[in-house]
């Protein structure tokens, strides 16, 4: 009987039926599992941050990109004006590093997938491209991906039709970086033209107000010293010294208010950062620690110098040291302490100043955000968010850089530093300044 079973079985092709139905089902499966993944993949490349740096775009794209392509970089290419600036991804022991490679289009000549293949396989040798073209919703080129493959690894066209898909919503992305970029420029440069036009409001009062003041402040100066020499002993002697020295401080405040009010004064020129500091206290200094603040300055016994606008740093200076001040307000033991020292990064030499309070520090979604026009956490009577996005702007200007770190609850420093001058290098090109210290 079970024989005859086992020949009907095999007659019918029964089991032959049930093997082809479940390996049909497994490859169903697997296909899902597989257009699942890829749909995961491009969900995820629609939740790029705008306001993200183009080398933070250029991870996240490779990351994501990484769960469906096996490669062994990926570059992002962006095409602005005559410029092609590639922002090239490698992963070494799990974390994400960018290249950048900036390279001229030649005048006239729409960009084209061979030329950004043609220059990265400069930078590349070895490798095998797919790459496809980032469109506008005008239908114009804007950009590329790029995937840098085994140079032995076959191509697949299914695998071709799948990143053509994939790079129709990353265009989306990246053309919405691009536009908030456009547009926080215009922003950024609206907040220094409205900075500027405060500053100069701020430095011509400041110039009347030092002009006015000049006059008595000549005559008590004056009579102070006819006084001292008639009476050069007795117990009058240190009061009139006293007076004398207090009209000589009051001097050099009012000297430094009409250098920092003087709208010309904009030519670079080197300075010393630690003499900036000490002028910035004598305007300043005083209604920082009549708040109760404690102020300790650990400064370079010999001077660091570089070369910049007087009146823009102490801009700087002033914005960080209020910002400190604000940042102090109901903090027991309240401090500030500011150093200058000397800093490398990237083989660069910098003249470095940072400022450190102990205040309530900044929250890290804050912090993100904090250079940014118009951001603020102060009350509408207290600030306007314009002070750290113009320092910023200035210490790029110069060259530098504005840095800022934070502990909720701990401290916040905020670090400029500024292309060091070497004294060999002051003496040479300009020996007047040297001279004058």
């Amino acid at each position: 009987m079970e024989n005859k079973q086992e020949i009907l079985q095999k007659l019918t092709g029964i089991h032959s039926s049930r093997k082809s139905y479940y390996t049909e089902l497994n490859t169903l499966v697997e296909e899902m599992k597989k257009k699942n993944k890829q749909l995961e993949v491009i969900n995820e490349l629609t939740k790029i941050q705008v306001n993200a740096t183009w080398p933070e775009v250029s991870h996240s794209i490779a990351s994501s990109l990484s769960q469906l392509f096996c490669f062994q970089r990926f570059a992002l290419t962006l095409v602005k004006g005559p410029t092609f600036s590639s922002y090239v991804s490698a992963c070494r022991e799990g974390k994400w590093h960018c290249q950048t490679l900036t390279q001229q289009l030649l005048p006239g000549s729409p960009p084209q997938v061979g030329d950004v293949e043609e220059r990265l396989r400069d930078s590349f040798p070895g490798f095998r491209f797919l790459s496809v073209a980032l469109r506008s919703h005008l239908n114009q080129t804007f950009g590329f991906l790029t995937l840098l493959l085994d140079a032995g690894q076959p191509g697949n066209p299914e695998e071709r039709i799948l990143f053509s898909q994939i790079a129709e919503h990353v265009g989306v992305s990246v053309e919405n970086i691009m536009l908030y970029q456009d547009v926080s420029e215009k922003v950024k440069i609206e907040a220094q033209l409205i900075q500027s036009a405060k500053m100069a409001a701020v430095g011509e009062m400041a110039a009347g107000i030092a002009h006015e003041l000049n006059s008595p402040l000549t005559a008590i100066l004056g009579n102070s010293q006819l006084l001292l020499r008639e009476f050069q002993s007795g117990p009058l002697h240190p009061l009139l010294k006293d007076i004398h020295q207090c009209g000589v401080r009051c001097k050099k405040i009012i000297q430094n208010l009409l250098t920092f009010s003087r709208q010309e004064e904009y030519q670079f020129e080197c300075l010393s950062i630690n003499e900036l500091i000490h002028d910035v206290l004598s305007l300043i200094g005083y209604q920082i620690t009549v708040s109760g603040i404690t102020i300790t300055k650990e400064l370079t016994a010999s001077p660091l110098f570089f070369r910049g606008s007087r009146h823009q740093i102490e801009q700087i200076l002033i914005n960080l040291l209020l910002n400190a001040r604000d940042a102090l307000v109901g903090t027991p033991a309240p401090a500030i302490v500011l150093k200058t020292f000397s800093a490398e990064q990237e083989g660069i030499a910098y003249a470095a100043f940072s400022i450190t309070d102990n205040g309530q520090g900044i929250p890290p979604d804050h912090l993100s955000q904090i250079f940014q026009p118009f951001f603020t956490t102060k009350t509408s009577t207290k600030g306007t968010g314009l002070g750290l996005s113009v320092s910023l702007g200035i210490a790029q200007a110069h060259g530098g850089q504005l840095l800022a770190r934070s502990q909720v609850g701990h401290f916040s420093t905020f670090t400029l530093l500024l292309p060091l001058v070497i004294p060999e290098e002051i003496a040479d090109a300009n020996q007047a300044c040297i001279d004058r210290r």
